[in-house]
């Protein structure tokens, strides 16, 4: 909640999470802060009472309204979504939402992710090229630009410039894009939300007590010892080469502005 002399002003943080760009310490920070989650959620992410997301990205403009009503109804302050992406059209013309999300290099990040579900045991696979085969939204090309044309339902889908103009018309509707790589984030957060340094669980891909556990259980001491040095998997990085020019533009174009 915002305070406009002795009235409170409803705020809904509407966070636009990108897969393996600080999204969970983001969500981690927005819960320090007393942000209000939705009930019940997946790491931000609105859910059913079965545990299943709700697929707001799929819901019509009234739909979308209707929950954005809901959310005020229920005191909740702060909404994540990973998935997909909704009519931001539909977020940025409603003045009780703050659009925020976070971008890093599009390389690291996919890296990060070959990393993170290897060590995490969401993949077998050690060789990035074999990781990436599979469709999936989150491992697709020009994957920034994809998310914000709300292309995500077509991860093989050849984007075209009508698609980056759409992306860079969508992000320029958010109240906040951070810079993994380059912003003082903290600081940041602190001047447009109001958000304290919490020092909460940065969910790196090193250094996850979880992570540790559970391979020393499985016994697999020598993947264990890899994990412990932060030894990445794959050193080969030329199957991406090529494959985020559009993301690498996008980036350029907002964070020169």
């Amino acid at each position: 909640m915002d305070y406009i002399g002795d009235s409170i002003v409803y705020r809904l943080i509407w966070f636009q999470h990108i897969h393996k760009a600080a999204g969970t310490w983001i969500v981690n920070m927005a819960e320090a802060n007393s942000e209000k989650m939705y009930i019940t959620n997946n790491n931000g992410n609105p859910t059913n009472d079965d545990g299943v997301v709700l697929p707001v990205w799929e819901y019509s403009d009234l739909e979308l309204s209707k929950f954005i009503d809901n959310c005020e109804k229920n005191g909740v302050t702060f909404v994540a979504t990973e998935s997909g992406s909704p009519n931001f059209s539909v977020l940025e013309m409603d003045n009780r939402v703050t659009l925020i999300t976070c971008l890093r290099d599009p390389e690291k990040r996919l890296i990060s992710n070959h990393n993170y579900a290897y060590y995490s045991g969401y993949t077998e696979e050690k060789e990035l090229v074999k990781f990436i085969h599979k469709p999936n939204i989150f491992l697709s090309d020009n994957y920034y630009v994809r998310i914000f044309s709300n292309n995500e339902k077509f991860p093989n889908k050849l984007l075209n410039e009508e698609d980056y103009q759409y992306a860079i018309e969508n992000i320029s509707k958010f109240d906040l894009v951070l810079n993994l790589d380059h912003d003082d984030i903290q600081k940041k957060l602190k001047l447009k939300l109001g958000w304290e340094n919490k020092g909460v669980d940065r969910h790196s891909t090193f250094g996850n007590k979880w992570n540790m556990i559970n391979l020393f259980k499985k016994l697999q001491f020598r993947k264990l010892k890899k994990y412990l040095k932060k030894e990445k998997i794959d050193s080969d990085v030329s199957c991406i080469q090529n494959k985020y020019n559009l993301d690498y533009r996008f980036i350029k174009e907002i964070f020169r502005k």
